[in-house]
């Protein structure tokens, strides 16, 4: 599900401030005990389940701040897989606000729900998710490589990758930008960085992938291709092909007709040199399963 339209936002949040106002009013007044009745009531009689989770969030984080921090925990962890992934991004910063202040409670109600611990996430400090944030906004890859040196590389590798999933949740235009950070962490950082400054090299070492079998590589090579080079033809053929051999739809990921059809279709606009690159490596594979992707290849071997 996508996330709701700034249209739709702007009116969940004024909504939210609105509820957060009235139900201080009440408080104030004596009327604690009712406040959960005017947010619950308000939920309700929202229509789609897109405003429902956006007001709950803000219902859980009132509950967490005022002092009802075990419901608003409660509320949160109902949404931990809610479509939205602002709903999601936001439900990690609070949980995580909460266990600095209140570990045990926040622990048991979580475990209570789940059956299982607080998340890696729950314990990332504010320093490493900048750190991380940083390090993805770089102006150059060059500044990158020196924020990841300074920054970035004394952070345990599941801090990173949280955060990078994380920032990715908090806005989709990180997407691309953290599965390219993630790629280059898979081909580790010296490799990593010399794909992103060039095309060639970054085939190159597809190559040496294909050769070790070493598929999660191979998916990071086109990630790199695709998505910093432009080589939508070699970045898409390596992609397919790591998904194929790594089983992530794996051998029952078909190659359609219409699909080869595609592919040629993209191989026409892309340089000899990518085809060239694009047949030798499927051919090294030697797998029955490319069989099609490799004919669909223009001038490939088996066409």
């Amino acid at each position: 599900m996508a996330d709701v339209r700034a249209a739709g936002r702007d009116a969940m949040r004024s909504l939210a401030a609105s509820l957060g106002d009235r139900a201080n009013e009440m408080a104030a007044a004596g009327q604690v005990a009712d406040v959960p009745a005017l947010w619950e009531d308000a939920i309700a009689g929202l229509r789609d389940e897109e405003s429902r989770a956006l007001i709950t969030l803000a219902y859980a984080w009132y509950q967490a701040l005022h002092g009802e921090v075990e419901h608003g925990v409660r509320l949160a962890v109902g949404l931990r897989d809610c479509p939205l992934s602002s709903v999601r991004g936001q439900i990690r910063v609070l949980v995580r606000n909460r266990v600095r202040v209140e570990p045990d409670l926040v622990g048991q109600t979580w475990f209570a729900l789940t059956e299982t611990d607080l998340p890696s996430w729950a314990s990332l400090s504010d320093r490493d998710i900048d750190a991380v944030g940083e390090w993805l906004t770089a102006a150059s890859w060059e500044d990158s490589r020196a924020i990841y040196d300074a920054d970035v590389s004394g952070i345990r590798s599941q801090d990173i990758d949280d955060a990078l999933a994380e920032i990715a949740l908090g806005d989709p235009r990180f997407r691309a930008p953290v599965a390219v950070h993630r790629a280059v962490l898979v081909l580790g950082v010296d490799v990593g960085y010399r794909c992103l400054s060039d095309a060639r090299e970054t085939a190159r070492v597809a190559g040496e992938v294909v050769a070790a079998g070493d598929w999660s590589a191979l998916r990071a090579c086109g990630t790199i291709e695709l998505t910093v080079h432009g080589l939508g033809f070699l970045g898409g053929v390596h992609g397919v092909a790591a998904e194929l051999m790594a089983g992530g739809g794996g051998r029952d990921l078909a190659i359609s007709p219409l699909m080869s059809e595609r592919i040629a279709v993209v191989a026409r606009d892309a340089e000899p040199w990518e085809r060239a690159q694009a047949a030798s490596d499927l051919a090294a594979v030697g797998d029955g399963s490319l069989v099609a992707l490799l004919a669909a290849i223009p001038d490939s071997p088996e066409r």
